[in-house]
């Protein structure tokens, strides 16, 4: 799903790189015990900052990183320096890459913009490897209650008719044969859980 023109601006911001940093990839890098020196994948990797997130905190060997908008992989690679990270436009739902081919996969809050969520977690069990990680941090249905979630739905663009209620999400991962390492859900202003699971 390509984002509008606010949200693109949202993601592309010095607030939100800073949220990433000092929030979102410290925490997921305490709750996970990913190994140094692994070949990783972080899907909707947006304008690259993700990606170096995860080279600082878990010093992968290598990072491969796919958006379906083309404007955001134009930026991740004017801004990337780093030759073993690879950004490439792809579809969460449908994946370019081999069967068994990464040691853990990052979601930073992009699951609930697809539609078909269900394929996108039966194609990341695909491309992971057996004993591989999903180290996901998203948002559900349940984000968009309430009055600062009816002003989200008045001005963000997402498939709110087929987004995943927090419980069936876990659910489905666990009908996957993932096990689930860590699942911890946080209620600031803004609703989010986070998920380490393994295949």
């Amino acid at each position: 799903m390509i984002v509008n023109k606010l949200e693109f601006l949202l993601m592309n911001n010095p607030i939100r790189t800073y949220i990433q940093d000092r929030l979102e990839a410290k925490r997921l890098r305490k709750l996970s015990s990913l190994p140094s020196g692994k070949v990783v994948l972080e899907i909707g990797c947006g304008n690259g900052t993700g990606a170096k997130l995860i080279k600082k905190y878990f010093s992968p060997k290598e990072i491969y990183a796919v958006d379906l908008d083309e404007r955001m992989i134009k930026l991740a690679k004017e801004n990337n320096t780093d030759s073993s990270i690879y950004f490439e436009v792809g579809d969460a739902s449908s994946l370019k890459y081999k069967s068994n081919q990464f040691d853990a996969i990052f979601d930073f809050g992009i699951i609930h913009h697809i539609p078909n969520w269900k394929d996108c977690l039966k194609e990341l069990k695909r491309v992971l490897k057996p004993g591989g990680k999903l180290i996901l941090e998203d948002l559900s249905i349940e984000t968009f209650n309430g009055f600062f979630g009816w002003f989200m739905k008045k001005t963000l663009k997402h498939p709110y008719d087929t987004m995943y209620k927090r419980n069936d999400f876990i659910d489905y991962l666990k009908t996957l044969d993932f096990n689930i390492v860590r699942e911890q859900s946080y209620h600031p202003m803004i609703k989010y859980f986070v998920v380490i699971a393994k295949k």
